[in-house]
């Protein structure tokens, strides 16, 4: 068998594990979702809409119209009444496909492809719960509704593409272990996913190192022999995408796939919020 064959079959198998699983990932995500951010969720800021936000303070400069004197007959200042932005917004959410993401250290563990997915889905149920709308660039239009996260997982499966103007923010999942160039308007994030094995490197004794898509493999007589170096390095990696996120106005975010994703949900959430 060529290469190219052993390539594109096991491509066709990873492809059919992933369908397989997505099922679960979509059900595992809308549980996740009610977990990290429980409750429907408002943009919170004010602006245009119709929703009550909050009171804040009248101030010089404010139209006298918009005092609630209601409000302000309790007390000795006055309020203004604030409504809730309700324009919604559109975000992209991208998975940085490469062939490491296939990658799992125990049987125990998900592949940081599903960890990926996974955490990809639920922003996208916490988003579409707050009314706005989600995209994966490049292959699917804005979408909103009961039927988008069906729409995008489906996506997900598929390799077509469409043309559609990129939404200006993006939230980006991968592992990121090839030198990372980050674009978009700021206000975005970045979750770098990695496996625990790939953090700690605690292998020992002679180890072979398979490689990803026709990289040779890599013998290790004494493994353990390597392990200050590489973690050193991992770590260095990791700073160098967390700057790379910054400098182009992304939130760094990090998720380990021994970790529960609930936490890296949360964050993710948070950071667009404060964005």
């Amino acid at each position: 068998m060529t290469q190219a064959a052993a390539t594109h079959r096991r491509t066709r198998a990873q492809a059919e594990t992933l369908a397989a699983a997505m099922p679960r990932l979509l059900l595992a995500a809308e549980r996740l979702a009610f977990v990290a951010a429980p409750g429907r969720h408002g943009r919170r800021r004010g602006g245009s809409g119709d929703a009550f936000w909050q009171y804040r303070d009248w101030q010089d400069g404010d139209e006298v119209r918009r005092i609630d004197w209601r409000r302000s007959a309790r007390g000795e200042r006055l309020f203004l009444r604030e409504r809730e932005w309700d324009v919604p917004a559109t975000i992209g959410l991208v998975l940085e496909d490469t062939p490491s993401l296939d990658f799992h250290s125990a049987p125990n563990l998900p592949t940081k492809r599903e960890a990926a997915i996974l955490l990809l889905l639920a922003l996208a149920v916490i988003l579409l719960r707050a009314g706005e709308r989600v995209a994966l660039p490049g292959r699917t239009p804005p979408l909103t509704g009961g039927h988008a996260i069906e729409s995008l997982a489906t996506a997900l499966l598929s390799d077509a593409t469409q043309a559609a103007p990129g939404p200006a923010r993006t939230v980006r999942f991968g592992d990121f272990l090839q030198a990372p160039a980050f674009t978009g308007a700021p206000g975005g994030a970045v979750m770098q996913i990695l496996d625990p094995a790939e953090c700690d490197f605690t292998y020992q004794g002679h180890i072979r190192f398979e490689g990803f898509a026709g990289e040779a493999p890599l013998d290790a007589l004494d493994a353990a022999a390597w392990a200050t170096a590489y973690r050193r390095r991992i770590e260095a990696h990791r700073a160098a995408v967390a700057r790379a996120a910054m400098q182009a106005g992304q939130t760094p975010l990090f998720h380990r796939t021994d970790h529960p994703p609930a936490a890296a949900l949360a964050a993710l959430h948070q950071a667009l919020a404060r964005a």
